[in-house]
């Protein structure tokens, strides 16, 4: 967008040269906070590599009679199911009550859900179970991102948010890990164990949640200035209420979500009003459909099956595969995600898509030749550009794609455009999880050539229509698709009401003999409103 390059970075030059983050407690707090809210993402991983590990469990296998086609389809995307059914519910849940009350809900059904999928008797079972899982995981899904973007510092926004979705390799690498050593024990526990242990993370949250902050964001835009600026003071401005970023992060918030209101930015129609909104909408809705159209979820959810077709049968290997992939991934995504700034987030999906491209054409015809000649080579040779190919996914879609939907959406329509997102991701992933292993088995190799096309109009989309984020608050990024001139406006107003509220609390900070004021109001959103007045 032009002009982007002009308003980037503007808000760092309110933090002091030679600041050290890590030099101050509360900015430690503040990370321990925000690492319990990317727990629940490191559920949602552990659950996509338990479905995968578990079709290799004997145990498993014989419990459900040996699942296939439409039965293993469902399987794979009864979750899915159920998050759909949680998606008009969550963000009204969301903006009501906040976010840490919408993750003890969802915590508190996916303890549940995943407690009868561990005790599970018959495939029924297990479904309704995954199910309840997967509703649960819909609540967290629209509360966990949302907080750990709207709570970061804003310097670590970036690395922070932009590796968040990398760290469901880490519940997928415990997963895949878990499932490799119970693959020997003789017993349905062999698959009843990783099942259970899905109920730690959310466990964990549950117990803690509450001890923690609310969004400042969700405060200010729920009419609790206060409780807003005295979270900011905490924890970004480590106590000091005269810090300059914290005035000016402070305003931005405010500002924002005066605008918002004044363009009447509440309802889900909201969503497709004004031509900001409906680019906003169509961006969200075309990264979702893409991230689950373009290879990765054949690999991830039916690596066996795409093992099978160059041979590769031994259990123990196709887990040991699967271990090794994960942590491949997890290193890839976390690795872009944590310099998505310095790369930028449209470079990155750009060059992720570009390379997925190349390696899964390279899967497809080493598959092909594969089949033809039965040739070792030709089958290793598709075990490495499989390899390549999610690591390259990794890169973009595991990373930077989640950071970019929500940083994109305005403070009051950022829960329901999260669930436009989520809805347009879960139906594009049942769609596909229950199709692939029918296809799969139809067409073997020859499906691949499907995603070879599709990708080709991945990487179209991605170029003409996504827009650079890089170096703005959160506020700035959200505006930026009104306009630059929008976004100079929002930066000159909270600088000019930042600098207001210095100086007013400055000339009032020293009484008439240069001692400190004992007022204890003067930190207060409401003391600096009756001196500007």
């Amino acid at each position: 967008m032009a002009g982007a390059a002009q308003i980037s970075g503007h808000y760092k030059q309110l933090i002091p040269a030679g600041f050290k983050w890590w030099k101050q407690p509360r900015l430690w707090k503040l990370m321990f906070w925000t690492c319990l809210y990317i727990l629940g993402n490191c559920a949602n991983g552990y659950d996509g590599a338990l479905v995968s590990g578990m079709q290799i469990l004997p145990y498993w296998l014989i419990d459900f009679n040996n699942p296939t086609g439409s039965t293993l389809g469902l399987l794979g995307a009864i979750q899915n199911i159920g998050s759909l059914g949680s998606i008009p519910v969550a963000p009204l849940w969301n903006d009501r009550f906040g976010r840490r009350k919408t993750v003890m809900l969802g915590t508190t059904m996916m303890i549940t859900g995943a407690a009868l999928q561990a005790s599970a008797k018959n495939v029924n079972w297990f479904l309704g179970g995954r199910c309840l899982l997967g509703f649960g995981g819909g609540f967290n899904n629209n509360a966990d991102p949302l907080m750990v973007i709207e709570l970061c510092f804003p310097s670590h926004r970036h690395a922070i948010a932009g590796s968040y979705n990398s760290f469901t390799g880490i519940g997928s690498i415990i997963a895949a890990g878990l499932t490799f050593g119970t693959y020997y024990m003789a017993s349905s526990w062999s698959w009843r164990l990783p099942a259970l242990v899905q109920v730690l993370p959310s466990t964990i949250q549950f117990c803690l949640i509450m001890f923690g902050p609310e969004s400042p964001r969700w405060l200010m835009l729920s009419g609790q200035e206060q409780k807003c600026f005295d979270t900011l003071v905490y924890y970004h401005g480590c106590g000091d209420p005269h810090d300059p970023l914290v005035l000016y992060e402070f305003e931005e918030m405010k500002e924002s979500v005066r605008k918002e209101k004044e363009n009447k930015r509440t309802q889900w129609k909201s969503l497709f009003r004004g031509p900001g909104m409906r680019r906003r909408s169509f961006i969200m809705m075309g990264l979702a459909i893409s991230g689950q159209w373009s290879g990765n979820s054949l690999i991830t959810y039916y690596l066996a099956q795409v093992l099978k077709t160059i041979n590769i049968t031994d259990r123990p290997s196709q887990l040991g595969l699967n271990l090794a992939l994960t942590a491949f991934n997890f290193i890839c995504a976390f690795t872009a995600g944590f310099h998505s700034d310095r790369f930028g987030r449209r470079r990155i999906l750009l060059v992720s898509t570009s390379l997925m491209l190349l390696f899964f054409v390279c899967v497809t015809i080493c598959s092909a030749q594969y089949n033809i000649t039965h040739s070792n080579v030709a089958g290793d040779f598709v075990l490495l550009f499989i390899f390549l190919f999610t690591g390259a996914y990794a890169m973009g879609w595991s990373s930077v794609m989640l950071l970019y939907i929500t940083e994109i959406s305005p403070m009051s329509m950022r829960s329901k455009a999260h669930s436009l997102w989520a809805f347009s991701q879960a139906s594009s992933q049942v769609l596909n999880q229950y199709t692939n292993p029918i296809a799969l088995g139809t067409m073997g190799w020859k499906y691949y050539i499907v995603f070879d096309a599709l990708m080709v109009i991945i990487l179209l989309f991605l170029y003409f229509f996504v827009v650079e984020t890089k170096g703005l608050t959160l506020e700035e990024t959200a505006m930026l698709f009104d306009g630059v001139k929008e976004v100079e406006d929002l930066q000159k107003d909270a600088d000019e009401h930042a600098a207001a509220d210095r100086i007013a609390v400055e000339q009032l900070q020293h009484n008439g003999n240069g001692e400190e004021s004992p007022d204890p109001e003067k930190g207060s959103i409401h003391y600096r409103e009756d001196v500007n007045a």
